[in-house]
């Protein structure tokens, strides 16, 4: 298992994705220790660990769907720019 800051996991995430579809898992830590980890994927259902995860609750199986963000219009008024200058004046 390959261990990874979590820092260099944001900022390098496209090798660490490499790794995990080669097969390899991922452990994701930080100064506090171990946020959690990133394996290959395998079928809840059929995977011994996986199965047992998934009857206790500690995992869940992903819907397939797409997280798209909320469209927001900004009303017209003052820019972002003046805002902020108006906030720290």
């Amino acid at each position: 298992m390959v261990t990874v800051a979590a820092k260099e996991l944001k900022n390098r995430l496209g090798k660490y994705l490499k790794l995990v579809r080669a097969g390899q898992a991922v452990r994701i830590i930080d100064q506090a220790g171990t946020i959690g980890c990133i394996f290959p994927s395998v079928s809840p259902e059929t995977d011994e660990q996986g199965s047992r995860l998934l009857s206790k609750g500690r995992v869940r199986l992903g819907t397939g769907e797409r997280i798209r963000p909320k469209q927001v219009t900004l009303k017209p008024g003052l820019s972002t720019t003046a805002m902020t200058a108006e906030d720290r004046g």
